[in-house]
């Protein structure tokens, strides 16, 4: 005799229940993946290359030292006709310029998302697929930092004017956020 499953409330919630917990497992496996990531991008040698940068003369207050972080990153590497870009919190990828072949990896949730905003799971081919890329884009990830901050502590191009012009595109863009919020209060 067959055992006859029954579809009752209370074995829909005990399904329920246990279709939550898979998934917070499996978002549990994906953060500590993406974490683990960026710990292999930015070593202890990189992070301290980018902090011990020290902004202090060229800037007047400690939060304007992103203004400098901004022109290190993004970070652009390409190999085999796939473009990387990464950042300190994500990285993008396009396979092609078709918008269903583009990625972006967040590192502290290990999520990938597609350029069609489908989010991929620990258990999809394309997840898969999309962080082997970028694990195997680590080297050259770490290389490209090493020499843009090479590049960052040779170069004078960044002075007090340079400095200037992002500091007047920051008033911009505040007067342009005020704008923009005042017309959003119009439909509060």
């Amino acid at each position: 005799m067959k055992k006859v499953e029954e579809k009752g409330p209370l074995n829909k919630l005990f399904n329920s229940i246990d279709n939550l917990l898979s998934d917070e497992k499996e978002q549990n496996l994906r953060s500590k993946l993406g974490k683990e990531i960026r710990k292999c991008i930015f070593t202890d040698d990189i992070v301290e290359r980018l902090n011990e940068n020290d902004f202090s003369g060229m800037v007047e207050e400690e939060g304007e030292s992103i203004v400098l972080f901004s022109m290190i990153f993004p970070i652009f590497v390409e190999k085999n006709g796939v473009i990387f870009r990464l950042y300190k919190h994500k990285v993008e990828v396009d396979l092609s310029d078709e918008m269903s072949d583009r990625y972006i990896y967040i590192f502290s949730d290990g999520r990938l998302t597609s350029g069609l905003f489908q989010c991929f799971k620990l258990y999809d081919d394309e997840y898969m697929y999309g962080v082997k890329k970028i694990i195997d884009m680590i080297p050259s990830f770490k290389d490209t930092v090493k020499e843009a901050l090479i590049t960052l502590n040779n170069n004078e191009v960044f002075t007090k004017e340079k400095i200037g012009t992002f500091k007047e595109r920051e008033v911009i863009a505040k007067d342009n956020f005020n704008e923009l919020f005042e017309s959003l209060n119009a439909f509060k």
